[in-house]
Parts: C-alpha cells; structure tokens; sequence
C-alpha cells in the first residue's frame, strides 16, 4: 500500500511539473511566429503572405481590441514606423476578430497603420497572449519578439533596424 501511495505521489508531480510547463510555454514564451504558415488578407479582402515582403524589415503585431496592452503599444508602433518609413519597415497588424471590429478599432485608435486579418483564429496558431510581436529583418527571420506591450520605438529597435 505504501509503495503505490509513492508511485502515486511520483506520477502526481511529473503531470503538476508538465502541466506547469505548458501553461509557462502557453503564455510567458513567444510562439513560432505563424504568420510562416498563416496567410493574411489585407483591407482591400487580398491574401498576403509574409513572403510579399522581402526586403523589409517587417513588424507584425497580433492583438485583440479589446486589449489594453494593445492599445497602449499602437502609438510606439506608429512612431517607430514614422522614424523608419514606410519603404524599409511594413507594419502589419494582425486581428482575428473580423472586419467590421477591427475597422472600429482602427478608426477608434490608430489609423495610420495598416491591418490585417488572420485566416485562422489566433487559439489554433498558438497566440494566447496579446499583443505578441515580432520584429523581422529582410531576409524574414525573426530579430526580436515580445509578449504584452512593449515600446516599439525605443533606441533599441531602432538601432536593430538601421
């Protein structure tokens, strides 16, 4: 009787342990960047792929209106891509919550950027927290990633694109 209470006990904290560690990779880590699989469609109802942007550096952000941390990271995303350009940096704002939402949200908030709408909802490509953005060189691979808000126009961005 003992020695199943041990083994017991021993399984009990190895699936605590894994639960722990899925819940930790869930939400304080930066999933894969799905924009890799996930096409977009833009405003104007065409399908982009992350591709059709070689050669820019690219900053995707997916966010949820309804989020605070969002709201608060738009206007350093607008002064980062208004210190860059337009040509070298494509903002991408990414909404999974259809058209008629997000357009309130950008005329509510920040219309100077351009959004985008997932073809997929963001729990089944693993975006579990909002707004998790990613920053992207030419070539497409990922330089540098965060989790909730973050200022986007800090020196420190800025330098890692010029």
């Amino acid at each position: 009787m003992a020695y199943s209470k041990k083994i017991f006990s021993v399984l009990f904290a190895i699936a605590a342990i894994a639960i722990v560690g899925w819940l930790y990779k869930s939400y304080k880590m930066v999933p894969a960047l799905p924009a890799y699989e996930n096409d977009l469609t833009n405003e104007q109802g065409q399908e982009v792929k992350l591709s059709d942007f070689k050669g820019q550096y690219v900053l995707i952000s997916y966010f949820q209106t309804w989020c605070g941390d969002c709201i608060k990271e738009l206007p350093t995303i607008d002064a980062l891509q208004s210190k860059i350009g337009k040509e070298k940096l494509k903002v991408l704002m990414v909404n999974d919550e259809g058209a008629e939402k997000m357009n309130r949200f950008k005329e509510k908030y920040c219309n100077t950027l351009e959004y985008y709408q997932s073809n997929q909802p963001f729990h089944s490509i693993s975006i579990r927290v909002f707004p998790t953005t990613y920053l992207l060189n030419k070539e497409g691979i990922i330089i540098l990633s965060k989790l909730n808000g973050y200022d986007w126009s800090s020196n420190e961005v800025i330098n890692l694109i010029k």
